[in-house]
């Protein structure tokens, strides 16, 4: 089960945006899908006063974000009848409501966050993506050090949620960084706190050095999950190369992963068989106190 909360301590800061960022630049198949998408939607298909262009857009952002539009064809001929070039030139924020509500098979659906983001691949400094992610985070950051006034209901009302994005901006004096850049800080960090997988680094917090002392045995888990997050390891190889793990595992290896998800469990797969390689001769049954 995912975490409810930010850490107490945790505060938005220029450093962790910027870590954030640059983590997002190395990994390819978040900058490459974006380069794809950024060239769909601004150079080959820019206006959406025909149905083919509109349907190429909605499929591939249905793809790449998994937003779950079960009918994508009823999506595009929805936003095609709406005409939406000229508002979405005037940053009109009705557009994002009007676009989300679509009447597929005689029921009305509410894909907000579909619709935030096909308006932002046109325009990502005029709007803003939600996501489940982005508002887990701005929900905790306020109850902790209220930066707008605002309940999570009205973060469903996009005028009211590019306020309080703009709010958290000024705020923490995040203002150098563009729409689209608080986008990928936010989103990654409510991925990194609030993992619907259970997926966290208990050791490993985006720190440069190692604040463990050598003879720590956290010193050896921190820089495994430092290695797993920057070296950009695949958590679903990893969660894999734990259920191999686990058919000839002894007892204790078996009882911890009863206490972990499976990709955490991935996680503490990979440690072990980087120290595994590492140090062969070793005796790693330090990594039951995971």
């Amino acid at each position: 089960m995912s975490k409810q909360s930010l850490p107490k301590n945790y505060t938005p800061s220029v450093k962790d945006a910027e870590w954030f960022l640059k983590y997002w630049s190395q990994l390819p198949n978040y900058s490459n899908q974006e380069k794809a998408l950024d060239k769909l939607f601004k150079e080959l298909c820019p206006k959406n006063s025909c149905l083919e262009d509109v349907l190429i857009k909605c499929s591939a952002l249905n793809d790449f974000y998994s937003t779950n539009i079960f009918d994508v064809h009823t999506m595009a001929e929805h936003i095609h009848h709406l005409n939406i070039d000229e508002r979405l030139d005037q940053e009109d924020y009705t557009l994002i409501n009007d676009i989300a509500t679509v009447e597929i098979n005689g029921k009305t659906h509410f894909f907000y966050s579909f619709a935030t983001k096909y308006c932002s691949h046109h325009l990502p400094e005029k709007y803003a993506i939600y996501d489940n992610y982005v508002e887990k985070v701005l929900l905790s950051i306020n109850k902790k050090e209220p930066f707008a006034n605002f309940k999570k209901e009205d973060l469903k009302l996009y005028e009211a949620y590019m306020s309080v994005i703009r709010g958290f901006s000024q705020h923490f004096g995040l203002t150098r960084f563009s729409i689209k850049q608080l986008d990928q800080y936010l989103w990654q960090l409510g991925k990194w706190y609030f993992n619907q997988y259970g997926l966290t680094y208990k050791y490993y917090n985006r720190e440069d050095e190692n604040p463990f002392q050598q003879k720590d045995i956290r010193n050896k888990f921190w820089y495994g999950e430092m290695l797993f997050v920057t070296g950009h390891q695949s958590v679903g190889k990893w969660k894999e190369e734990g259920k191999d793990w686990l058919r000839n595992a002894n007892d204790s290896i078996k009882q911890l992963a009863t206490k972990y998800s499976p990709e955490q469990f991935g996680v503490i797969t990979y440690i072990y068989s980087h120290f595994e390689k590492m140090c062969p001769y070793d005796n790693l049954n330090w990594i039951i106190e995971y």
